[in-house]
């Protein structure tokens, strides 16, 4: 069994930080996420202008072993790893055995798909992914987000791989 853990920047992440750092094989954060804690891996799906100073500082003092986006212009970065997205969104099935990787609307999404196929995941723990107060999602957004975390985790269930969410946003019924 390999654990991996997948975190956001959400309230739940101090749930993480309690916790023994040994508890996961792997850690995958997204965008700024060497704010709270140095993961191995970092995934960042948006271009670098839509970042305040601030986490555009924090994302480029970051130095995990990879650094996946689609876009190029992160490409300056030694540890940059081109991804690809597949097209659409996954409103009805989450196909995962694609050469890329599907998306919806945030990061977290493609970095349970990394954690799967690039690091062989069995459980992804998630932590910091709530979208109980994200500034920029609205309602019917969160649900169609819900929808495609649905689908994702019984593609991954599918394969062996289980998610279990930590955190009161709950994200994944």
């Amino acid at each position: 069994m390999k654990k991996v853990a997948v975190l956001g920047t959400g309230q739940s992440i101090n749930l993480f930080l309690s916790e023994p750092p040994y508890k996961y094989e792997t850690t995958i954060g997204v965008n700024d996420i060497w704010k709270y804690v140095k993961t191995d891996y970092i995934v960042c799906l948006d271009h670098p202008k839509v970042f305040n100073p601030e986490r555009i500082k924090i994302i480029n003092e970051s130095r995990p072993k990879a650094f996946y986006s689609q876009i190029v212009i992160w490409d300056y970065r030694k540890d940059f790893v081109k991804i690809k997205l597949e097209n659409g969104y996954p409103d009805r099935i989450c196909n995962i055995d694609t050469y890329g990787f599907q998306k919806s609307f945030m990061s977290p999404f493609v970095a349970f798909q990394i954690a799967w196929k690039f690091h062989e995941a069995t459980e992804i723990h998630v932590f910091g992914v709530d979208l109980t107060n994200h500034p920029h999602l609205d309602r019917p957004l969160c649900g169609r987000i819900k929808r495609h975390f649905q689908n994702l985790k019984s593609a991954l269930k599918l394969k062996g791989c289980e998610i279990i969410v930590h955190g009161s946003g709950i994200l994944i019924p």
